[in-house]
């Protein structure tokens, strides 16, 4: 397949592509993903976008940029399209279907034979082999999605998985420069905040443009540098919180490199060695990998957190020697027990995928300066930088562990957990 033969419109246009494009492709058998136009859409943003790419630090002219939107955050992704292309890149914009459940749904009710839809597979393959950068402009969807529309989207991402689970091989390889997930600010997650969306908007594209250096003397400041250190030469770190929602965890790091995220790709460990290709914008937190078998205890997640599965709230996991052996929710318990591997298994190769996503992932601790609150936006992408802590499942080989990316062709979903702010982080 090649990338010229998608379909593309311009955004403003989208509705109408939809129904007068889209959808009758579906109906006759032959389903597609399509494109978006570029275009400049706001100064903020552009400020923002050039801000970013230029904090990176690897992009060039002349480069293909892949670029992955969900709805809510395609004024993001056209702005960006528009800057690179004006640096003589060449971009593709996707408009995310599985971030479009209703849409997703409907298409899938459409289309005549249910395993056609694997030509997806293919066309994100082709957009994968030819990306110098793949970037995800992200923004929660908003309202919550169905029964069928949340069937709809695990039946998209389990094709598409396929395609996806190239990613991590080729970040590694270096084949891709960088993958960049980069928030947008969207009304609902700001009135998550209490706020409206012109008091988040300076919020948010301030966050995003923060300067590494200045992240780095946040990192100084919290005084866990030393904790780190004392936990990478082989202490045990134990992590406290009282309260209605605590939190009682041990694990060791020991030689797992501790990576300071700046916004910036490049040799980026404050203990051991890790060269970064993902960058998360807006950034600023401190990350590693525990060893898989050293984790024991509990969290609750004080945050309400939004997921292609459905909303979860009043998230409590329990972990035994790396592995989450209890994992209960007041709402969202379903898309709980997935991302924490403890869902059945609907193939044997799932039941691999599902161990894999049963494993600690990831101890990170938000350090955004812009970000010193803690109240949830529903964007994990925000929530996981501000002042805390949260505790990741699933993937890790990128970030120094061992659960790779992908099994058997698919995708090892990685889900930070937004624990909060806590009380102690103490090296035994």
């Amino acid at each position: 397949m090649s990338i010229e033969d998608l379909p593309i419109c311009p955004r403003n246009e989208v509705a109408e592509f939809l129904e007068n494009e889209l959808l009758p492709r579906w109906r006759k058998g032959n389903p597609t993903i399509f494109g978006i136009e570029p275009e400049h859409v706001d100064t903020r943003i552009e400020k923002t976008v050039k801000s970013v790419i230029a904090n990176n630090g690897t992009y060039e002219s002349g480069e293909y940029v892949f670029i992955d939107s969900s709805p809510a955050a395609l004024p993001m992704a056209a702005e960006i399209g528009y800057v690179l292309e004006n640096m003589g890149s060449k971009t593709y914009i996707i408009y995310e279907l599985d971030d479009d459940p209703p849409l997703l749904n409907k298409l899938l009710t459409a289309l005549p034979n249910r395993k056609s839809v694997e030509r997806i597979a293919h066309q994100y393959g082709a957009l994968f082999d030819f990306a110098q950068h793949c970037v995800i402009t992200y923004a929660t969807h908003h309202g919550e999605p169905s029964k069928p529309e949340r069937e709809a989207v695990a039946a998209l991402d389990e094709v598409e998985n396929k395609a996806w689970s190239k990613l991590p091989e080729k970040l590694e390889s270096g084949e891709i420069k960088s993958r960049d997930v980069i928030g947008f600010p969207v009304e609902h997650e700001a009135k998550q905040l209490g706020s409206s969306l012109s008091e988040w908007e300076p919020i948010l594209y301030r966050a995003m443009s923060i300067r590494g250096s200045e992240l780095e003397k946040e990192i100084d400041k919290t005084g866990f540098v030393k904790v780190l250190g004392d936990a990478y030469a082989g202490k045990t770190l134990r992590i406290i919180r009282k309260g209605d929602y605590p939190v009682n965890l041990t694990m060791k790091v020991k030689n797992r490199p501790i990576v300071k995220d700046v916004g910036r790709v490049g040799d980026n460990a404050i203990y051991g060695k890790y060269f970064e290709r993902i960058t998360n914008i807006p950034p600023g937190e401190l990350f590693m990998a525990p060893l898989e078998d050293s984790v024991n205890g509990e969290f609750y997640a004080k945050l309400t957190q939004w997921t292609g599965r459905g909303t979860m709230e009043g998230v409590h996991v329990v972990f035994k020697d790396g592995r989450v052996v209890k994992a209960t929710a007041d709402k969202g318990e379903e898309a709980l027990q997935y991302y924490t591997g403890l869902a059945k298994p609907e193939t044997a190769t799932m039941k691999d995928v599902y161990k894999a996503q049963n494993t600690i992932a990831e101890l990170g601790i938000g350090v955004n300066p812009v970000l010193d609150f803690e109240k949830t936006t529903g964007n994990r992408l925000v929530n996981e930088k501000m002042r805390g802590i949260h505790i990741a499942t699933g993937q890790n080989k990128l970030l120094g562990g061992n659960t790779p990316g992908m099994i058997g062709g698919i995708y090892v979903e990685h889900m930070d957990f937004i624990v909060g702010k806590i009380d102690e982080m103490v090296a035994l």
